[in-house]
């Protein structure tokens, strides 16, 4: 769900909850800012939390009404930034904030802002500070910790119980994560695994053993010398050739996860296989313009994996990758940012064929058979080079042209 989707449905259920806060007007007191910062980071339910400006809240006269953001002590984000910055929170670990300014219409129709600052969900509870901090009549204490229960904070004065306290240093340390979840977390952490994939070895995880990760050889390749995904993506390498094994993950005896990985580049690469989603102009397969790609979401096991076989200084495998983002499949940060250039990608479906078609013609290319790929839809040079110069509009990356990414015409 959006952003303004999900705040229209918190305004409409008209009361405050758990991980979402209104407030008619910017906080004038900077403790109280920071005392509801901390509590939503310290929130129970395990997600994003919102604080809402320019919404007045349940205890007004007026219920929950959208008022738009009135200009008094009003920040921006880079003030929420400086803000948190100088504050000596335990361990240097802040939570993260993030500032949005939505349009809304209100119950006239008439459309007003409204702040939304959104404190971002962190495996880093609890929050707290290690000196005091006191703004006029407010004071937050160190190593108070407060935190957030239905639509109601911890007081300022006040600690929260024990037994949220509690739930708070269990998710820092995983301790309620499922296998999978607790699997994500360690590979964020290269440097933690052991072993050598070098020699057909295994890796397993220093602190936790019982995470263990294999590459087995496949001894039948003649099978993928005809996929077009695996040699368009080997094309970009100095060494065009290409050889494919899979990669096992398993937590005591239970496969947590299985896919291809790919050996690029003469054996000095080693990616695991992307995954491809193909986006439709009419959301009907059956009709035109769509665009497929190739991708990694880099929250995934694949992209995480993909960052430790490849992407980081001392990688697992052998050099680091150094193909541009984009050139032969793209990565997100997550779902939610995949997701919006997906959206993005389907507002320039037409403008991008019309493009494509142009730059085909002035680089005189011919439709025979050693052109077809960069003709047809499904998976193919055609997709590939639309998708890799819509990714680079969409991130606001400096890049070539599209005629650009188109090469010479084939002999």
């Amino acid at each position: 769900m959006e952003l303004f989707e999900e705040i229209q449905r918190l305004i409409a259920l008209g009361t405050e909850g758990e991980y979402w806060d209104f407030k008619e007007l910017w906080h004038d007191n900077k403790a109280s800012l920071l005392h509801d910062i901390i509590c939503m980071a310290n929130n129970q339910v395990g997600r994003d939390a919102y604080i809402i400006f320019g919404v007045s809240d349940s205890k007004s006269p007026d219920g929950v009404k959208i008022k738009g953001v009135q200009e008094a002590n009003r920040k921006d984000q880079q003030h929420l930034i400086d803000f948190l910055r100088n504050k000596k929170f335990a361990g240097g670990v802040r939570p993260s904030v993030y500032l949005q300014t939505l349009e809304i219409p209100d119950e006239n129709g008439v459309c007003q802002q409204i702040d939304v600052v959104i404190v971002k969900d962190s495996a880093k509870t609890p929050f707290f500070i290690v000196e005091n901090f006191r703004d006029k009549d407010k004071e937050i204490r160190a190593g108070y910790i407060y935190t957030r229960i239905g639509d109601t904070n911890t007081a300022i004065d006040s600690i929260a119980d024990l037994d949220k306290i509690e739930y708070l240093w269990r998710k820092r340390f995983g301790i309620d994560l499922s296998a999978v979840e607790k699997l994500l977390r360690l590979l964020d952490s290269p440097d933690d695994w052991i072993g050598d994939l070098n020699w057909g070895d295994f890796k397993y995880h220093k602190y936790f053993p019982e995470f263990q990760i294999r590459i087995i050889d496949i001894e039948d390749q003649e099978q993928f010398s005809s996929n077009s995904i695996m040699r368009n993506i080997a094309d970009h390498q100095a060494d065009k050739g290409y050889s494919v094994s899979d990669v096992v993950i398993t937590y005591h005896s239970t496969v947590l996860y299985q896919d291809r990985v790919l050996y690029l580049d003469g054996g000095r690469h080693l990616i695991p296989f992307p995954k491809s989603n193909t986006v439709y102009r009419n959301n009907l397969t059956s009709q035109e313009p769509s665009l497929t790609y190739l991708y990694f979401n880099m929250d995934s096991i694949a992209g995480k994996l993909f960052n430790c076989f490849a992407c980081v200084r001392n990688n697992w495998y052998n050099e680091k990758w150094d193909v541009r983002p984009g050139v032969a499949f793209l990565t997100f940060q997550d779902k939610a940012e995949q997701q919006q250039f997906e959206a993005f990608v389907w507002g320039e479906l037409q403008a991008i064929e019309a493009e494509y078609t142009d730059a085909l013609t002035q680089r005189q290319y011919i439709r025979i058979h050693s052109t077809e790929d960069y003709f047809i839809g499904g998976w193919s040079k055609a997709n590939e080079i639309k998708s890799w110069h819509l990714y680079e509009q969409f991130m606001g990356l400096t890049g070539s042209s599209l005629i650009e990414k188109l090469p010479e015409m084939p002999n």
